[in-house]
């Protein structure tokens, strides 16, 4: 091995050390997603937007600006949704209809319907 070789070889090594040096400072300086801290920052910024605890979770951001800043942000575009997709369902009977409609069995006439089993029986 001559001398250029071996000096990009140590220089080659040497930076592949840096590089795994740097990534463990970031990862080190960036904070978890996951950390008690931010889920209660997550909870409380929910709480001030007027979001469901259930959406604090989909909140971003690492500081309590940011996250709020998102808070804010989804409750605008929640609010901003058309209120056809905001309300509930309409209520269901037991039957399973829908209360503004009479059931379907109401409209079956029992002479009709075996007058037309008979006619498929005898192949008319």
């Amino acid at each position: 091995m001559d001398r250029r070789e071996f000096v990009s070889s140590v220089m080659a090594n040497v930076m592949a050390e840096e590089d795994v040096k740097e990534g463990r400072a970031a990862q080190a300086a960036s904070p978890d997603v996951n950390s008690p801290e931010i889920t209660a920052m997550r909870e409380k910024a929910a709480k001030s937007s007027g979001l469901s605890l259930g959406l604090a979770g989909r909140l971003s951001g690492t500081t309590e600006a940011e996250i709020k800043a998102d808070a804010d942000r989804l409750m605008e575009e929640i609010r901003a949704m058309p209120a056809n997709l905001r309300t509930q369902p309409k209520s269901i009977l037991p039957t399973g209809g829908a209360v503004d409609q009479p059931p379907s069995y109401l409209d079956i006439d029992p002479i009709k319907l075996a007058a037309t089993i008979m006619a498929r029986r005898l192949g008319s």
